[in-house]
C-alpha cells in the first residue's frame, strides 16, 4: 500500500491524545521495525524504519521523511558505529533482513547526504531472516550480526569492511561462514545486543526473552530474563529495545502486544514496571534513543512512529532515564588491543578445565622451551611453543602451577621444580622438568606433613587453590598455596636423593578469597590477589612480617573482579606486575620500577587469518622475558582461554593463547 502524507486533522488528533514530540511525517500500512542512529555529538539523529513490501523510510529528529528506499521487502533494523577496516576507516552501519533474498543488506550512514543510507553490501543467509540486531564488542572492536526466522533459527555472522564494503569476515570455500547457528525453540520476534555486558537477548514470541552470550568468542549459557503469564510479567512479545545510561546502569523496554510496555533492570533483570501509552492501541514497536523512545503505533488507520520523552517515560512507569548513552559510546576506552600469535591444543576435557600456565625455560635451546600448565579435571600438560602437546601426566586435579629452575638439591644437582595445588587430595603436588621425551615427572613427598594416601604435602587451608613459588636470598625454594577462605600457607621445600621435604613456615590472611600469586625473587615481595577486592603485597621472607599492604584495588576501570592470575615481565631495566582482570576480559598491567605505577590495560584478540581466537574470562597468566629463539626474542605472554573457538568459530575445549611479547611492549610505549 502506499504511503500517506498526514493530514493537518489526523496530525492534530495524534497530538491531542498523547504528548508526543514528534511524529513521523509519511505512514505506511506495515511498519516493521526501526532503529535510531544519532551523531557522535549528540546533535543529529536518524530513525531508520522498515516497511516490509514498502522497503525503508528514513526519517529526521523531528520526524520529516527525508529518504525512501524502495523495490525490496525490509523487515528488521538495527544500527552500530565504526565498523573499522584494516587501514582506519570508519562506518557508521544500519542492517535489514531482506526476507525475499534470504539475505541482509548493509547500508552506510552519512547524515549529511540527501540520502543518508548507501547500500555496502549483502550478506547471503541459510535461513529466511524476519529480524536482524547488530551488536560490538566493547573492547576488541569486532562486530556482529545476528538474523532469526519463523521456525526458531538463529545465525550470527562476524562483519568486517573493507573501506567500501560490508561482508562475513569469516568465509569458507569462498563462501559466508557464521559463527554461530542455533535452534532457539518456538516463534521468535525480536533481538537486541547489549555491548557493554555482552548479551544478546532474543525473543520467543509466546515463551519469554533469553540472554546469551553476544560474542561467540565468549558465549555464556542461555538464561531467562522473564517468561509469560502465570509464571511471569510478559504475554505476547512483539519486540524489545536498550537504554543504555552512564556507570552500567540502564532499562530493556519490551513491545508486548498483551501487557503493554515492560521494563527491566538491564543489569539485575530486575522487573521494573510496565505501561500503556495513550493512543496506541497494542504494544508492537520500540526504538531507544538518548532522547526518547520512538513507539510504533501500528494500528492506526495511518500507522506511524511517534516519540515519548524521558519525562513522560518517568510519569507513566516511574522509570527516570537519565544520562542516557548510545551505543556509539559504550566502547572501553584506554585498552590495547594485541593479536593471539598461537594457541596451544585444546585439553582433553569439556566444560571449565585449563586453568593456569607456566614455562620451564631450555637454557640449551631456548626454542625448545616448554609450556607447562593445568587440566584442573586431569593432569599436568607439557607444549612446545607451537602448541603441540608433548606429554599429558594424568593425575589429580591440579589448579595452578609454577616452576623455579636451578633449584640446589642436597646432592648439590641443580633441578627445575614444579609445584601444584592439587584439589583431589587438597595437596601441594611437587614434580621435576627436564627436556626429555616425558619432561614432566613426580616427585615424591615423603617428609614433613605428607597425605596418607599419596606422596603429596597436604595442606591445611580449606581448600587449595591459587599457588605460586619463590626462592629465597639463599636459594631456598618455597611453595605459596592459599584457600578460598583467605589463607596463605608459606612452605619451604627441600630434596634430597630425588625425595622432597615440606615445612609450612608461616601463614598469611586476606579478607576473601584469593587465586593468583607470583613472587619477585628480586624484591622478596608476594602479590596475592584477593579475587573481589584487591591486589595485596606481603614480604615474602620466611621470617618477614604477615602484613600485608593493598597494591592495587578492584576500581572499576583497570580491575574489574574477579582478579585472576597474576605474573612478571622482568629485564634489566622493567620490572612490570601483570593482573588478569577478569570482568573485563583484559590484563592491566603495573610498573614496579615506579611505585607500582599502572601503565596501561591490553586486551588479546583473535587473528583470522592465523585461525587464533582471542583469550576471554581468563584464569591463569604467565609472562617470561628470555628470549625464546627467533620467533619470540624478546618472550612471550600465556593466557588461559575460558572460551576456546577453532578457526570456523565451532567451540572447542579451552586451552591457552600465546601472544609474542613485541607486540605487547609495542602497545605499551
Amino acid at each position: 500500500m502506499p504511503r500517506f502524507q498526514h493530514t493537518l486533522i489526523a496530525t492534530a488528533l495524534l497530538a491531542a491524545s498523547s504528548s508526543y514530540a514528534a511524529t513521523t511525517s509519511t505512514s505506511y500500512e506495515d511498519i516493521a521495525d526501526s532503529a535510531v542512529w544519532q551523531s557522535a555529538d549528540g546533535q543529529q539523529s536518524l530513525l531508520i524504519s522498515t516497511l516490509e513490501g514498502n522497503g525503508i523510510a528514513v526519517y529526521n529528529a523531528s520526524g520529516k521523511e527525508i529518504q525512501h528506499i524502495e523495490g525490496i521487502e525490509a523487515l528488521g533494523a538495527d544500527v552500530r558505529y565504526g565498523l573499522r577496516s584494516e587501514d582506519g576507516k570508519k562506518a557508521d552501519i544500519a542492517a535489514v533482513g531482506l526476507p525475499d533474498e534470504d539475505a541482509i543488506a548493509f547500508y552506510q550512514i552519512n547524515s549529511k547526504a540527501n540520502a543518508p543510507l548507501t547500500e555496502v553490501g549483502r550478506l547471503p543467509l541459510e535461513i529466511t531472516p524476519e529480524g536482524v540486531c547488530l551488536g560490538k564488542n566493547a573492547t576488541s572492536g569486532n562486530m556482529f550480526v545476528a538474523s532469526y526466522d519463523d521456525a526458531g533459527n538463529l545465525v550470527q555472522y562476524k562483519l568486517k569492511y573493507d573501506g567500501s564494503k560490508v561482508s562475513s569476515a569469516i568465509q569458507h570455500n569462498g563462501k559466508p561462514t557464521f559463527v554461530r547457528a542455533m535452534n532457539v525453540g518456538g516463534e521468535l520476534s525480536g533481538c537486541a545486543m547489549d555491548d557493554e555486558t555482552n548479551t544478546l537477548y532474543v525473543a520467543e514470541q509466546n515463551v519469554g526473552v533469553w540472554g546469551y552470550g553476544a560474542d561467540p568468542e565468549n558465549v555464556k549459557d542461555r538464561a531467562l530474563l522473564d517468561v509469560v503469564e502465570p509464571l511471569g510479567h510478559l504475554e505476547e512479545i512483539e519486540n524489545l529495545d536498550i537504554v543504555y545510561q552512564a556507570h552500567g546502569k540502564g532499562a530493556i523496554v519490551i513491545a508486548d502486544e498483551g501487557q503493554g510496555f515492560v521494563l527491566y533492570d538491564r543489569v539485575s533483570h530486575k522487573f521494573l514496571g510496565k505501561f500503556d501509552v495513550a493512543g496506541v492501541e497494542e504494544a508492537k514497536l520500540v526504538s531507544a534513543s538518548t532522547q526518547q523512545l520512538w513507539i510504533g503505533n501500528t494500528e492506526l488507520d495511518e500507522p506511524v512512529y511517534q516519540t515519548l520523552s524521558w519525562d513522560e517515560l518517568e510519569k507513566l512507569s516511574g522509570y527516570k532515564a537519565e544520562n542516557t548513552l548510545s551505543p556509539r559510546e559504550l566502547e572501553i576506552k584506554g585498552v590495547e588491543l594485541v593479536r593471539a600469535h598461537g594457541e596451544t591444543k585444546a585439553v582433553d576435557n569439556h566444560g571449565d578445565a585449563a586453568d593456569d600456565p607456566a614455562l620451564w625455560y631450555n637454557a640449551k635451546s631456548p626454542k625448545d622451551s616448554l609450556i607447562i600448565a593445568t587440566n584442573k579435571k586431569g593432569g599436568l600438560m607439557a607444549y612446545d611453543l607451537q602448541g603441540n602437546e608433548i606429554q599429558y601426566l594424568e593425575g589429580g586435579k591440579p589448579n595452578n602451577v609454577d616452576i623455579r629452575q636451578d633449584v640446589i638439591d642436597a646432592e648439590g644437582n641443580p633441578i627445575a621444580l614444579a609445584a601444584a595445588s592439587n584439589r583431589k587430595k587438597n595437596t601441594i603436588t611437587l614434580y621435576t622438568i627436564d627436556g626429555s621425551a616425558t619432561p614432566i615427572k613426580p616427585l615424591p613427598a615423603t617428609q614433613g606433613t605428607v597425605h596418607p594416601e599419596a606422596p603429596e604435602l597436604l595442606s591445611s587451608v580449606d581448600e587449595v587453590y591459587g599457588l605460586c613459588m619463590s626462592r629465597g636470598e639463599d636459594g631456598t625454594p618455597y611453595v605459596f598455596v592459599n584457600g578460598k577462605d583467605g589463607q596463605i600457607k608459606q612452605w619451604r621445600i627441600s630434596v634430597k636423593n630425588d625425595e622432597a621435604q615440606g615445612t609450612v613456615v608461616r601463614t598469611l590472611n586476606v579478607p576473601s578469597q584469593p587465586e593468583g600469586c607470583v613472587v619477585d625473587d628480586r624484591t622478596q615481595t608476594l602479590y596475592v590477589g584477593e579475587e573481589d577486592h584487591a591486589i595485596w603485597a606481603f614480604d615474602a621472607r620466611e621470617n618477614g612480617s604477615t602484613e600485608g599492604q593493598i597494591f592495587a584495588e578492584v576500581d572499576g576501570k583497570h580491575l574489574i573482579d574477579d582478579i585472576e592470575g597474576l605474573t612478571l615481565y622482568q629485564t634489566k631495566k622493567q620490572n612490570l606486575l601483570i593482573a588478569s582482570s577478569q570482568g573485563n576480559n583484559t590484563y592491566a598491567v603495573f610498573d614496579l620500577n615506579d611505585q607500582g605505577k599502572f601503565v596501561k590495560s591490553f586486551a588479546i584478540i583473535g587473528d583470522d587469518e592465523r585461525g587464533t581466537d582471542g583469550a576471554t574470562d581468563t584464569d591463569g597468566i604467565h609472562a617470561v622475558s628470555q628470549s625464546l629463539g627467533d620467533e619470540f626474542p624478546n618472550g612471550l605472554f600465556l593466557a588461559q582461554d575460558w572460551y576456546n573457538i577453532d578457526s570456523q568459530y565451532k567451540a572447542e575445549n579451552q586451552n591457552f593463547k600465546i601472544v609474542d611479547w613485541r607486540d605487547i611492549q609495542a602497545v605499551l610505549k
